[in-house]
């Protein structure tokens, strides 16, 4: 029996946990309390984070990527990957969409519009039998880690009016999409499902006011966040259902082009901007973020806006996952693949230039080169 230390409201923790129910992986969900960090993560992790398993077999997973990889090779049944290297693919591609592109809105809506509530959630999970003064004392102060990441991701006043624009389209595209399909790419969940799952429910949905949002602009989009939420009722799904990945339906390749326009040269700045500091850095652990950056939001729409943000290293380790796949192809799938990404504009990924890579080890990013 796998044990999971997550909380409700945790973006990554919903991601894993839809995933644990789905694969029907045996696990207990415990509350990571005060108590569970300092007794349970920090000693095996060495910093406060949140999901984490311990497995049955002793070993500590942090990363929800990584836990993924891990059950995918332990439960092969019911894989979240199409059995296509362009179907592989784009789920990497949408997994670094859900865990890096969608933060914007969801930490946008949380921190401008539903504060009081995830101050008052972060308290009770810190010490569930501590008085409400205390909990809301101790919120606030675990709050402002989590709002004080909203400027680094260029979420400002700024580009507020922007961000609501950007996610109210997508909530179009993505309703108009499960119109027809039931989950990302067709009739079973895959990679992507989950990572759009952990902003879109532990943020977006159970949060009050974009809550009431989401239900109003988009209830077919609640349907699925309801129906993602729902394995543990081994509800039936179609195996082998996906889409054709040489012709995407026209719902799908809206709403990717709508997420590439943006986040495209966004992470092709972030990668080689990374590259040239990794060249004339001696630094083998890798630290978070390495600089600043302009970028653009609502591309030739008049909402457009430029903010700043900060380079962030975890994306290269996120897009050579996708690189991966097109490197490790033979000719004929890597041009389906370029076929695929160039109908929604985001074929140039393919022409990055990753010389330096990036891996894990003790839980931390690391230059690979180095090992």
């Amino acid at each position: 029996m796998e044990t999971l230390y997550n909380v409700d409201a945790s973006y990554y923790g919903a991601k894993i946990r839809a995933y644990l129910q789905y694969k029907s992986i045996p696990f207990t969900e415990v509350l990571g309390d005060r108590v569970i960090f300092a007794t349970k993560i920090l000693p095996t992790v060495g910093w406060p984070v949140i999901p984490v398993i311990l497995t049955e077999l002793g070993e500590t997973l942090q990363d929800t990527s990584d836990m993924i990889d891990h059950y995918e090779c332990v439960y092969a049944e019911k894989s979240v990957f199409p059995p296509t290297a362009p179907g592989t693919a784009l789920s990497y591609w949408l997994e670094v969409i859900g865990d890096e592109w969608l933060k914007l809105p969801a930490l946008h809506y949380r921190w401008r519009y539903n504060r009081d509530f995830a101050v008052r959630e972060m308290g009770r999970n810190n010490d569930p039998s501590a008085t409400t003064d205390e909990q809301l004392r101790v919120g606030k102060k675990i709050a402002k880690t989590f709002q004080d990441w909203c400027p680094i991701h260029g979420i400002t006043e700024h580009t507020g009016a922007s961000i609501e624009t950007e996610y109210l389209e997508f909530l179009r595209l993505f309703e108009n999409h499960v119109e027809t399909f039931p989950y990302l790419l067709g009739g079973q969940p895959s990679l992507g499902d989950f990572a759009f799952f952990g902003p879109l429910y532990a943020h977006l949905y159970r949060d009050p006011a974009s809550g009431d949002l989401m239900r109003e602009a988009a209830p077919g989009v609640c349907d699925w966040v309801v129906r993602m939420n729902s394995f543990n009722l081994e509800l039936p799904f179609e195996e082998d259902s996906w889409v054709d990945f040489e012709a995407i339906p026209d719902t799908l390749l809206r709403l990717l082009n709508h997420l590439s326009r943006d986040f495209v040269p966004v992470i092709t700045d972030e990668v080689q901007a990374l590259q040239l500091w990794l060249q004339s850095s001696s630094d083998i652990i890798m630290p978070r973020y390495f600089g600043d950056i302009d970028f653009v939001l609502g591309t030739g729409c008049s909402h457009e806006v430029t903010e700043k943000r900060k380079l962030a290293t975890y994306g290269q380790w996120m897009m050579q996952r996708v690189l991966n796949v097109f490197e490790s192809s033979a000719d004929t799938e890597r041009k389906k693949i370029t076929r695929l990404f160039s109908s929604f504009s985001a074929s140039s990924v393919f022409d990055l230039a990753i010389s330096i890579k990036l891996g894990k080890r003790n839980f931390q990013l690391v230059r690979e080169i180095e090992f």
